[in-house]
């Protein structure tokens, strides 16, 4: 088995003297990031990658959604 890297290794160490089931908790997020990274990339349309830089433009300016605009977001997929 391949070793694992320091960072990995602090990590498993400061795990180690928590409950069992906060390890449990701990493993199974691990497990879902590790899935994660195993997909490909997630391809944007032209459209999307537009909609995203022009967000980051807005975000970069400091303009970001009020309160308002949040909750109607919300509301609108029921959340």
């Amino acid at each position: 088995m391949a070793e694992f890297s320091k960072n990995m290794q602090r990590a498993l160490d400061a795990v180690r003297v928590l409950s069992p089931e906060q390890q449990d908790l701990l493993a199974a997020e691990l497990m879902e990031h590790a899935r994660l990274l195993t997909l490909p990339p997630t391809r944007l349309s032209p459209g999307e990658r537009a909609e995203l830089e022009a967000a980051l433009v807005a975000a970069r300016r400091g303009e970001f959604a009020g309160d308002a605009e949040v909750n109607a977001m919300y509301a609108k997929h029921g959340l």
